[in-house]
């Protein structure tokens, strides 16, 4: 069971007690985005002469807005690191393929030496040899 919070907030310039399983400072910070909201309100024109129910209605839907908006941007943001992660995935794989073929390619390069140092030999062989005929006749 989780430890219950209480703490003093001012909304609209009155003080009210929330409790909640939240921290005292997240109680605090969306008491400060309805009062940021309830501001934003209060400069419709015509908000004084509203009825108070349209009032708390208005308030609402901006609140409401306000959520959908971020969940939007959230969502959009979440797509975005998904396709990130994909990329990062196929630079990765590509990565691990440039890395077996260089592997492949070193090992071939380290034969060939082999090859071309054993011609090397021959070849050094073969003259020394020649160069020994060449002396006996």
């Amino acid at each position: 069971m989780k430890k219950e919070n209480q703490t003093e907030v001012l909304i609209d310039g009155k003080v009210y007690a929330i409790s909640g399983e939240e921290k005292t400072d997240y109680i605090q910070k969306v008491a400060q985005f309805v009062n940021e909201k309830l501001q934003e309100v209060r400069t419709i024109p015509g908000y004084k002469r509203m009825e108070e129910e349209y009032r708390e209605l208005l308030l609402n839907l901006n609140i409401a807005d306000a959520y959908f908006k971020e969940k939007e941007a959230f969502e959009r943001l979440s797509e975005e690191m998904e396709e990130k992660e994909r990329e990062l995935y196929a630079v990765k794989h590509d990565m691990v393929s440039t890395q077996m073929k260089l592997e492949a390619a070193l090992k071939q390069q380290e034969k060939l030496g082999e090859r071309c140092d054993e011609w090397k030999k021959k070849y050094e062989e073969l003259k020394a040899r020649h160069e020994t005929r060449r002396q006996t006749t």
